[in-house]
């Protein structure tokens, strides 16, 4: 039996192992390092460092520079933040700062307030934040778009 083995409620990568957990109604002060998969739903100042996943509830309010391989966040975190793989920010999710991600999940209500940068372009440079217009031309190809209309001739009844 695992003690902390990590249910799926959807705030989380599935399957995962938790090997910690900081409830709600805990307040944690200092640097976080750890393995494999933690999960956040009380109160951080610090710094937070891993290889692993970083899981966020909705009750986690989080002040800290983070670096870590993914991010999974419903809560609330104030700071900088640099993930390696994928960070998904679920609806409830609040980041007021700055991240840097290879991947990132934005689910509908989740608040971002600074600068995002995605693959090293930043998402406010491409206009995808700034009125979430997509780009016409791949990045690139500022020839090519992503939708071309077809000629009169070809369209179908």
């Amino acid at each position: 039996m695992k003690l902390f083995a990590k249910k799926d409620d959807g705030e989380g990568a599935r399957g995962d192992e938790l090997n910690a957990f900081l409830g709600a109604g805990i307040e944690y002060r200092g640097r976080l390092e750890f393995v494999g998969t933690v999960r956040i739903d009380g109160r951080f100042h610090g710094e937070i460092v891993s290889s692993g996943t970083l899981v966020l509830g909705r009750e986690a309010e989080v002040h800290a520079q983070i670096r870590v391989n993914s991010l999974f966040s419903s809560g609330r975190i104030q700071g900088d933040v640099e993930v390696q793989v994928k960070t998904v920010l679920h609806s409830s999710a609040v980041l007021v700062g700055s991240l840097q991600s290879k991947a990132l999940v934005i689910e509908e209500g989740a608040r971002v307030e600074g600068q995002v940068s995605v693959l090293g372009q930043s998402l406010s440079e491409t206009g995808v934040l700034a009125g979430m217009d997509l780009p016409r031309a791949l990045p690139g190809d500022e020839e090519e778009h992503l939708i071309e209309p077809l000629p009169v001739s070809e369209k179908t009844m």
